[in-house]
């Protein structure tokens, strides 16, 4: 039998970041988390980073590598972060490089939707299957693929940026881009749907749990906002389940805060828009790792270059 190993998970997002520990067997142990004040910009991030980091290792000696969980674009293989749009300020930062330097273990820096794939595979809903999609439907909308247990990359270990590509002529602006994926499909994008929808409701973007609140309320224009979001994320999945075929697409944070009646919207859509042979081949689920998936796609990153 394997000797059980003990991992450092770094979850770096634009909203939250956490430190957790993890072990080999899927084991989560402690966490640490704090908001990551992302406009604040890198130098304080990342001082934050290091800081938090210094503490878990200091009372975890045993700890054999660190897995790092974040967004995108990213050189996942040199660990080097290339300007995402949630992260202002990370430009071409060799991140993989800087922690090594700092803490002399080895440092291995996954896109955030691959690495929650990967997490899925290991321990969840989509656990030993051939092919798995990830959306991660959060601060970004991301796109992580998993194939035979391994994280796909394209050219110089770029991520699927699904979210940059285009969705509709108009709508609101995301990843630098009106009408993109991720300013309809991401989380974060219900405050921008609905000021641009509903000026006059929403002159300035509320925050998308307000939305989530006053849809589940039911308030009209809020009922609306998360429709076009559930109608494009649906498409998403059609759009990815006619070109990939996957075993399994699994939904993040959306999944999770608007629950089964957003899931079965986004299922309708799918279902309407989809091949009948991709309909047959792939199905919709929500993360079965649920809350913990962020501190499990960190643990996850660690465990498979182990």
């Amino acid at each position: 039998m394997s000797k059980i190993k003990t991992y450092l998970g770094l979850d770096i997002g634009g909203t939250k970041s956490a430190t957790i520990i993890g072990t080999s067997d899927g084991k989560l142990g402690e966490r640490n988390e704090w908001q990551s004040n992302a406009k604040s910009g890198q130098e304080q991030m990342m001082s934050a980073i290091i800081e938090n980091a210094r503490k878990m290792l200091v009372k975890y000696p045993e700890i054999s590598s660190i897995g790092v969980s974040i967004g995108g674009p990213l050189d996942a293989k040199n660990g080097i972060i290339q300007s995402p749009p949630n992260l202002p300020g990370w430009d071409n930062i060799p991140l993989k490089k800087i922690l090594e330097d700092k803490f002399s273990l080895p440092v291995h820096v996954d896109h955030d939707a691959g690495a929650c794939a990967l997490a899925e595979y290991y321990w969840g809903a989509a656990k030993d299957l051939h092919s798995v999609v990830y959306l991660t439907c959060g601060t970004g909308f991301g796109l992580g693929i998993v194939i035979d247990g391994k994280i796909y990359y394209g050219a110089h270990g770029h991520n699927c940026e699904i979210g940059h590509a285009r969705f509709a002529d108009d709508g609101p602006v995301a990843f630098g881009k009106a009408g993109s994926f991720e300013s309809y499909c991401a989380g974060s994008s219900l405050g921008r749907i609905a000021t641009w929808k509903f000026p006059s409701v929403w002159p300035k973007a509320p925050a998308s749990e307000e939305i989530g609140k006053l849809a589940e309320a039911g308030n009209f224009e809020a009922m609306q906002v998360v429709e076009i979001n559930a109608h494009a994320v649906g498409r998403a999945c059609s759009l990815i389940a006619d070109m990939l075929y996957p075993d399994v697409i699994i939904l993040g944070s959306l999944a999770n805060h608007l629950g089964k009646k957003w899931i079965d919207k986004v299922k309708d859509v799918f279902n309407d828009e989809v091949l009948p042979d991709a309909r047959k081949t792939c199905r919709i689920s929500p993360s079965v790792l649920g809350k913990k998936l962020q501190d499990y796609s960190a643990i996850a990153v660690a465990h498979r270059r182990e």
